[in-house]
């Protein structure tokens, strides 16, 4: 499989991870509207807030939700750049090993992140171009050596490809 099919996978694989995560979150906020809604969590008294809390809830949930569609459409739209060979940016697919001992790590850097995805029988760890991580991985290139902690552990890691 070619650089950029392999790239054209993870995207299609974040925007499913989106598309459950907004599954779940409509799930969420049908429950919660359902409780603040419901007969029998009619207050009592004034101390009495189990109606009042599900209505925030529900409105926290429909906030996520839009954030979460706004990200999945942002995601879709994103043309995933050729890189094969240039410097790590926005889009970058790294191939990063350890210089202690030989541990393996991909880290996809996307307009949003915070996942770990499995694709095509791979762990690729998803980072938003703001997280920390792919702050400190801008600009290197194949051979470039870098100080992370990754897994847990902190170590030296060689950028072995990046497309």
């Amino acid at each position: 499989m070619n650089t950029q099919a392999i790239k054209q996978s993870i995207k299609q694989a974040m925007l499913a991870s989106l598309d459950d995560e907004i599954t779940t979150a409509l799930a969420a906020a049908g429950e919660a509207q359902a409780t603040a809604s419901h007969a029998d969590n009619k207050p009592e008294n004034q101390y009495d807030t189990l109606a009042l809390e599900a209505a925030y809830l529900a409105h926290g949930q429909s906030e996520r939700i839009l954030q979460l569609q706004k990200t999945r459409i942002d995601v879709a739209r994103w043309p995933v750049p050729d890189l094969d060979g240039a410097a790590i940016r926005l889009g970058a697919c790294v191939h990063l090993e350890s210089n202690t001992d030989g541990t393996e790590e991909w880290v996809f850097i996307a307009p949003f992140g915070g996942r770990r995805l499995q694709v095509d029988g791979n762990s690729i760890l998803v980072v938003s171009h703001e997280a920390p991580l792919a702050r400190q991985l801008a600009g290197l290139c194949v051979d470039d050596e870098v100080r992370l902690t990754l897994g847990g552990k902190e170590g030296d890691w060689a950028v072995v490809r990046v497309f």
